[in-house]
């Protein structure tokens, strides 16, 4: 359990420096309103990383694999697009960016982030 938490306070710290890194790249471009959608599309990968951990613990505690999870974060992250993209063209691509930085996370530093 402490491996889990730990695995997650990293991912959350990860995803945060990202979304500062990629809004503060986005401010200086022409797509304003895009810095902003970096976070609101990061916040909805925390709540994607909640869920995954929240699916994980099914998993190991009932040894069943549960489809209701997996569908609930794509459902997530199809509120994310369809609100985003009520706003304009660049909070979509700015939160379509934040809802990325999971996957940038767990691919640039995934063995990092198994380590204890």
């Amino acid at each position: 359990m402490t491996e889990t938490r730990t695995m997650m306070m990293k991912t959350s710290i990860i995803l945060a420096v990202l979304a500062m890194l990629e809004s503060t790249a986005l401010a200086v471009t022409p797509l304003s309103g895009s810095e902003i959608g970096v976070f609101y599309g990061t916040a909805f990968a925390l709540i994607a990383l909640l869920l995954i951990n929240y699916d994980a613990q099914i998993l190991i505690r009932e040894k069943k694999r549960v489809p209701a999870g997996f569908l609930a974060r794509y459902f997530f992250y199809g509120i994310c697009f369809a609100t985003a993209a009520t706003v304009s063209l660049e909070f979509f691509l700015g939160s379509f960016l934040g809802v990325m930085n999971l996957k940038i996370a767990a691919i640039a530093f995934g063995r990092w982030l198994c380590e204890t």
